[in-house]
């Protein structure tokens, strides 16, 4: 093969490459008879409200079943926010009656979150075993 027929190929080749390509990018049609409505979805949510006695039980069973969540990926992360649901309308009884208090139960929810987020099911026993305590503490 001489250079020139190498070049007349290469060319030949670099078209049909070109050719190729361009029909690949050809503009897309839009059929307005494929559109679809979007599913319209209810979220509903409940504000838990109660005294820290009545919602500290809740929230200590949460946390109790956490571990066993997390080590069979059993919906670990919902019962996390469960939990930090629960601390949050829990939080301003704290606050009023043992304020002293309230950087431990945060620690226990966050030591919550973090066995859920991590897969880490030492970090949900330990907060229950924190928890258990200051419930004892506080409703004791």
């Amino acid at each position: 093969m001489t250079p020139a027929s190498r070049t007349v190929g290469l060319c030949a080749l670099g078209v049909l490459v070109l050719a190729v390509g361009m029909t690949a990018c050809s503009p897309t049609t839009y059929d307005s008879t494929k559109v679809t409505e979007p599913t319209t979805v209810e979220v509903s949510t409940t504000v838990l409200s109660g005294s820290p006695a009545e919602l500290l039980p809740l929230m200590l069973a949460e946390v109790q079943g956490l571990s066993l969540r997390v080590s069979n990926n059993d919906n670990d992360g919902a019962a996390a926010t469960r939990i930090e649901e629960l601390w949050t309308a829990i939080k301003p009884g704290i606050e009023a009656t043992q304020p002293g208090l309230i950087e431990d139960f945060e620690f226990v929810v966050r030591r919550c979150r973090a066995a859920a987020d991590r897969n880490r099911p030492a970090d949900a026993d330990r907060a229950f075993k924190n928890l258990d305590a200051l419930v004892t503490a506080y409703l004791g």
